[in-house]
This record gives structure tokens, sequence and C-alpha cells, in this order.
């Protein structure tokens, strides 16, 4: 690999994304697929390395993959996964089928997709002092990242059911019930482990997959900027951050209000929103150096603004297409009419197309008019 790997400023990106047909099935061929989307890769990213990335391929537990390289700088990173998620989109939609960039899949509980982060480390120190850094502010890249309203839209995150009863499973019996929700403590980490140290890299597991490539290369700028900040930090002596409760409950709000959740932070309370704010503030240093294109800035910016999550987004569009109420909705999957079901599927698929489709549509019938003016 290339000599930036051994200064420790990288920073790589996984994407996971459900291929449904429009009845919300999944696919049983993904291997003509997955090799399509990897030839493409090739061609257009101008590399395909199954061990180190760019590749794509399916996960075990379901959804298909694509990854990025380890990158230099986020311009690279930002080209590799908006250009990877949009060739899987093509083959997709070549195929018949749709690639739902979102956090899970419509309806089903178990079926969510992650967005993994991973930054580079120099040496074991600085790994440790970036690793405390990034637990620190969990909460607010869960918040910016969250977006996996479950039944359909009947909740707003999937990972806030089960309760007392999902900490029993986990904790007593000791069976997984989710994955990457944990604090583990720096040595002592996993794949179930909010962060997890990894050989070469600190990888965020954390978050879920966003509606497109951009939208998942501003967490991945988030989380880089926060990372080389830290590194920054470590090289003046700065105190390495001190993770406690705190962080764990902010966590869990963040899940449920996304970008308004009360945090408590040094014994205040401060909005979500806030906190991101202020961090995107103090990383802009490091997302310049590192050339963050202005349209990933511009995502950043607009959730910042708008206060909103993945989720909210995602939920809009349940309120669009799905009738309203919590007991409606619960039984909207079992009542929806042919055609019903891919209307929602496509409107999920290309979110930020699907409007500007949907006004051209309506314009068709005034052309003939038009035309005869």
């Amino acid at each position: 690999m290339e000599d930036f790997l051994e200064t420790g400023h990288s920073v790589g990106l996984e994407k996971e994304f459900y291929v449904v047909d429009g009845n919300n099935g999944m696919t049983n061929d993904t291997y003509n697929l997955v090799h399509d989307i990897g030839d493409r890769m090739e061609k257009e990213l101008g590399a395909y390395d199954s061990n180190w990335g760019p590749k794509c391929y399916e996960d075990l537990s379901g959804p298909l993959e694509v990854t990025t390289r380890p990158c230099k700088d986020l311009r690279q990173l930002t080209k590799d996964i908006t250009t990877s998620y949009k060739i899987a989109q093509e083959e997709a939609e070549n195929n018949g089928l749709y690639a739902l960039g979102m956090g899970n899949r419509p309806g089903k509980n178990d079926d969510h997709a992650g967005l993994h982060v991973h930054v580079g480390f120099k040496d074991e120190g600085e790994a440790e002092y970036v690793f405390h850094a990034l637990q620190k502010h969990v909460p607010d890249i869960m918040a910016l990242s969250a977006n996996s309203p479950t039944n359909y839209g009947a909740f707003k995150d999937i990972r806030q059911v089960g309760g007392l009863f999902t900490q029993l499973v986990e904790n007593v019996l000791a069976v997984p019930t989710l994955w990457g929700h944990n604090f583990s403590k720096y040595g002592h980490t996993s794949r179930r482990s909010v962060i997890y140290m990894r050989e070469n890299t600190v990888e965020v597991r954390c978050m879920d997959s966003q509606g497109s490539g951009e939208e998942d290369a501003a967490i991945g700028a988030y989380i880089f900027g926060i990372a080389e900040k830290a590194k920054d930090d470590y090289a003046n002596g700065v105190p390495m951050a001190e993770v406690g409760r705190w962080e764990e409950k902010n966590f869990t709000r963040s899940l449920v209000k996304g970008m308004e959740a009360t945090f408590k932070v040094d014994g205040e309370k401060v909005k979500a929103y806030q906190v991101v704010d202020d961090t995107f503030e103090e990383i802009m240093p490091f997302l310049k150096q590192y050339k963050c294109p202005k349209k990933v800035l511009d995502v950043l910016e607009s959730k910042i603004e708008g206060r909103r999550s993945g989720a909210d987004d995602i939920l809009d569009i349940y309120r669009e297409e799905l009738p309203q109420g919590f007991l409606a909705r619960l039984i909207a999957p079992f009542r929806r009419k042919e055609g019903q079901k891919e209307q929602l599927i496509k409107h999920l698929a290309y979110r930020d197309e699907f409007k500007e489709e949907v006004e051209l549509e309506d314009a068709l019938p005034w052309q003939p008019m038009l035309a005869a003016a």
C-alpha cells in the first residue's frame, strides 16, 4: 500500500445496502450482480482489491456491501463511495431491482444495514487516544447517522425496541441480539463494540448506512475530522478524553430523538445538534486540510441547520406513502394494494430524485397543450 498509511493519516468506509425487488423481497441471484458491480468499480475507479478495497461483496447477514480503499484524503473517499454506490444502484436497476442505501429494510426488524468508518493511526499510544476521542463523540455521531425507523415508521429507530428484555438476553444469557452497540474498554473491544480496535485502524461501527454516497461520505468526514483533531491534541499533550455513563446515556437518547436529543455534557444539558455544530467548527481546519469536497460540507451543514438525522428523511417518506396512526402503520404491509409497495420501495431507493420525477410526471398531461400554443 501507499506510504501515507505508515503516517496513520488514512480513512476508509464500508457501506451496506439491501437489494430488493418491488415487493421488498431479497434477490437470490447476487453473484452476477456483485461481479458486474466489481467490474465497473475497477474500470471507473481505476482500482479493485479484494483485500484492501475498493471492492464489493455479499455480507453474510444479507446486505450487499461496497467499500472504499484506504484513502489519503476526503476527496478520494467521496469519489470512491459515491461512484461505488451509484454503480450499485445502476446495476440493481438493470436487473429490475432497487438498492436501498438506508439503515433497514422496510418492515424487517432484523435487516438493518451498517456504515463502518476506519481511521488510521501511527502507533499504539495514538490509537488509544483516538479511540477515546471517538468514543466520547459516539452520541453525536449517532445523532447524525441514525437511519433505521422500523415497522414502516411506527418507531423512530429499531434499536430502542426491546429495552430491558434485550439487555437481559445480552448481559445475563450472553446471547447477542444487536451488533456494534457496546461501549467496550480499550483493549477489550469486539465486533459488538461501538468502536472496534483493528490491527491497522480504529473502526467506528455504530452508524447506519445513509441514503446516498454523499451522506455516507459526510459521516466519514465528521469522524475523520474528530480523529485528526485528536491526533493533533495527542501530539500537543492535551489530556485524553474520559468516557463514562453519560456517553452511554446520551447514545441511547440519540437513538430515540436523533439530532433533537438532549445530552448531558459536563453537567449541562445540551441539544445534540449544538454538540454537532460545535464539533463541526472545531474540526473544520482538518476537513479543509484533507480536501473535504464542498458538497460533503453542505450535507453536514444541512443536517445541523435542519436538526435532522437520516431517520427523519425516511420517516417523511413513510408519512407520504403510508396511512397515518400507529395501528394503521402496523397493518399497512398487509393492506397495500398492488403497486403501492413498489411505489414505497422506489421512493426509498431514489429519495433525492423522487420528488422531481413525480413533478415531471404530473407535468406530462400539459405538454400537448403547450405544444398547441
